[in-house]
C-alpha cells in the first residue's frame, strides 16, 4: 500500500486515482455497447436455428416420392388372411387386381431312410453324382464311410465346385433323423434335384426305389401358379414383381383376394404440416422481435435483449422473401399456373394477413392430391426447393472469396461474424485504453513522488537553516 503526501500533505494518490478513473468512464459506455452486440449475436444465432428447422421440414417435400406413394388395399376373398402381400411403390398405377393363389412355389425335398446311427460305417462304396441344372457335384463313398461322413463329403464338394464356378450352390445336403435330406436352395420346377447313381450307393441309403425314382421326395419342386384378373401366370418364386409396375407379391398360401392399388398421402400431409409448423414458428419469432419494445431498466438477460431488432433490416427482409416464396405462381408442365393456395397452403386470415403465418386446409389439398398428384409433386417439389434455397442462403456457414477478403455465404453468419468483429474491436480498444492509462499513472506516480522527494528535502534545509538562526 503507498501512503503519499507525507512531506506535502496532498493526498495526491487519490488525485491521481480520481483523474485516471474520470478517463476510464468511458469504458462503461463501450462495455455497454459490447454487451448490445453479444445480445444481437445471441438473438441471430436463435434465428439461424428456426431458418435451419424449416430447412429440414422442406427435405420431404423436395422429393417426388412424398407425392407419389401407393399403399396397397387387400380385401381377402377365400384363404388365410396373410395369403398374400402387396407392397406397391410410387411409380405403381391406381388400379384394381383380382388375384388367386393356386399354387405357392416351393422347394425340392428328397431324403433317405432312416439310419439307426448317422455315425455308423455304412457298408456301401461307389460313386454318386446330385444336379441341379449345369450345378452337379459326384461324391466317392467307401465301406466306412458314415451317414454323417457322407453328409460332408457332399458338402465339401459343394463348396469346391461354387468356387470353381463363382456361383452359390443351388442345393444343399443335411442329416435330420438319422435321414441323409437333399433340398433345393431356391424354389420353382427349374430347381429341381437329379441323381445318378451308378454304383447304387443311394439306392442303398433308401434315397431311390428299385426303379430309380425317389423313395421318399418329401417335397416336389413346384413353380407358383396365380390367376391374376382371369390370367393364369407362373413364376419360380412366391415374390413377384415383373406382373405390374411398382408392385410385388410375396405369396404364402393358397387364396382369392381383391387388391386396389390407392394413393397414400400420409407422407404428404404430414410433411406439408411439419413445414407449416416450421414456417410459422420462424415468422412468431421475427414478428416479436421487430416489433417489441425496448425495456428502459431490464432486470434480466431477456429482457435486455427486448427491443434489439425492432425494425431491423435483416428480419424485414426475410419476412418479405418468404412470404414471395410462398405466393408466387409455379408452372405445369402442361403450362397452366398453380399458386400453394390452390393445393390449400394460404396465409392465415385470422390477422388479415398481417402476421404471414400460414394455415393448412387438409381438405382441399387431399382433393388436389386425387385430382392430379403429378402437378401437386411439381408445385410442391418447386416451392420447396425454392424456400430451401433461400433458408440455405440465411444459414449457410460455407465462406465465399467477395473482394480479395472471405466472408460467409449465409446472411445470419455474416452478421454475426460482423457483431463478433465490432465486439473484439472495443476489447482491443479496451486494452489499449487502459494500458495508455496504467503508463500516465505510472508517470504521475513517479512525478508526485519526485516532488515529494524534493519538498522533504527543502523542509529538511527550512529546519537547519531556521536552527542555525537561532543559535547563531
Amino acid at each position: 500500500m503507498q501512503v503519499t503526501g507525507v512531506s506535502s500533505g496532498i493526498d495526491w494518490g487519490s488525485i491521481i486515482d480520481e483523474l485516471i478513473n474520470s478517463k476510464r468512464a468511458i469504458e462503461n459506455q463501450w462495455r455497454s455497447e459490447q454487451q448490445k452486440l453479444e445480445d444481437k449475436e445471441s438473438l441471430y444465432k436463435e434465428l439461424a436455428t428456426y431458418f435451419k428447422d424449416l430447412r429440414s421440414s422442406l427435405d420431404p417435400l423436395s422429393r417426388e416420392a412424398t407425392f407419389l406413394n401407393k399403399s396397397a388395399e387387400v380385401n381377402v376373398v377365400s384363404g388365410p388372411e396373410n395369403f398374400i402381400s402387396v407392397d406397391a411403390q410410387s411409380d405403381a398405377s391406381i388400379d384394381r387386381y383380382e388375384i388367386e393363389v393356386l399354387q405357392v412355389a416351393k422347394e425340392h425335398r428328397v431324403a433317405s431312410d432312416r439310419q439307426d446311427d448317422p455315425g455308423a460305417p455304412l457298408g456301401v462304396s461307389g460313386s454318386f453324382s446330385v444336379s441341379i441344372g449345369s450345378f452337379s457335384v459326384t461324391i466317392t463313398v467307401d465301406a466306412n464311410d458314415s451317414l454323417s461322413d457322407v453328409e460332408a463329403k457332399i458338402a465339401e464338394q459343394i463348396s469346391k465346385v461354387s468356387e470353381e464356378k463363382g456361383v452359390a450352390s443351388p442345393f444343399k445336403a443335411e442329416v435330420i433323423d438319422n435321414r441323409l435330406v437333399l433340398s433345393s436352395e431356391k424354389t420353382g420346377a427349374d430347381y429341381s434335384i437329379t441323381v445318378s447313381d451308378p454304383d447304387g450307393v443311394l439306392k442303398e441309403l433308401g434315397l431311390l426305389d428299385d426303379t430309380g425314382a425317389y423313395k421318399n421326395e418329401l417335397q416336389e419342386a413346384s413353380n407358383a401358379m396365380l390367376k391374376v384378373d382371369g390370367l393364369t401366370v407362373e413364376r419360380a418364386s412366391n415374390t413377384i414383381d415383373d406382373l405390374f409396375d411398382g408392385v410385388k407379391f410375396d405369396v404364402k398360401y393358397q387364396g382369392k383376394a381383391s387388391i386396389d392399388i390407392v394413393l397414400d398421402a400420409e407422407e404428404a400431409v404430414s410433411s406439408v404440416k411439419s413445414m407449416i409448423e416450421a414456417y410459422n414458428a420462424a415468422l412468431d419469432w421475427i414478428n416479436i422481435r421487430m416489433t417489441e419494445e425496448p425495456v428502459s431498466d431490464p432486470q434480466s438477460d431477456i429482457e435486455r435483449r427486448w427491443g434489439l431488432l425492432r425494425g431491423d433490416s435483416l428480419l424485414w427482409g426475410a419476412k418479405q422473401n418468404m412470404r414471395y416464396i410462398i405466393s408466387k405462381p409455379r408452372s405445369y408442365e402442361d403450362g397452366s399456373l398453380a399458386t400453394l393456395a390452390s393445393l390449400g397452403i394460404e396465409t392465415d386470415s385470422s390477422d388479415y394477413g398481417k402476421s404471414g403465418k400460414l394455415a393448412f386446409d387438409e381438405s382441399k389439398f387431399m382433393k388436389a392430391m386425387l385430382e392430379s398428384p403429378e402437378k401437386v409433386k411439381s408445385v410442391m417439389n418447386a416451392f420447396a426447393k425454392e424456400l430451401q434455397a433461400y433458408a440455405d442462403g440465411m444459414v449457410s456457414e460455407s465462406s465465399q472469396s467477395v473482394g480479395g477478403t472471405t466472408a460467409k455465404k449465409g446472411k445470419i453468419p455474416n452478421k454475426i461474424d460482423q457483431l463478433e468483429r465490432q465486439a473484439r474491436a472495443i476489447s482491443q480498444r479496451i486494452d489499449e485504453l487502459e494500458a495508455r492509462l496504467a503508463m500516465e499513472q505510472a508517470s504521475l506516480e513517479a512525478m508526485y513522488a519526485d516532488m515529494e522527494t524534493r519538498l522533504a528535502e527543502l523542509t529538511q534545509m527550512t529546519s537547519y537553516l531556521v536552527f542555525l538562526n537561532y543559535y547563531i
